[in-house]
């Protein structure tokens, strides 16, 4: 069997890694909480979004093109709530559930 050529994904790894490096992230990845109503795990979503546009609209760029399969330039003509939802989507599916949300098991499952 050939080995997989794992530069796509070593470029998703890259590009989300850089989410969880913006200074106050872990703050606001850690208010998430097991069983938490929607409504307080939206409003976490919309603060991650919010903290990620101010320091970085590059890196969102680049997220959301990255999970809408599409090139920055496309990303950047989006209107505002397009881009929006586009970003909240990108958060929850590519950047929380790459990495997981719930807190560590060691191993367990």
């Amino acid at each position: 069997m050939a080995a997989k050529n794992r530069t796509e994904l070593a470029e998703k790894m890259e590009i989300i890694g850089r989410v969880f490096e913006i200074d106050g992230m872990n703050d606001l990845l850690n208010k998430f909480e097991q069983d938490m109503p929607m409504v307080k795990f939206s409003a976490v979503v919309i603060q991650i979004s919010a903290l990620l546009l101010k320091t970085d609209k590059d890196l969102a760029d680049k997220i959301i093109a990255m999970s809408m399969d599409e090139t920055t330039a496309a990303v950047q003509k989006l209107g505002d709530a397009e881009y929006a939802q586009a970003l909240r989507n990108a958060i929850i599916k590519d950047v929380m559930g790459f990495f997981g949300s719930s807190a560590p098991t060691d191993g367990a499952k």
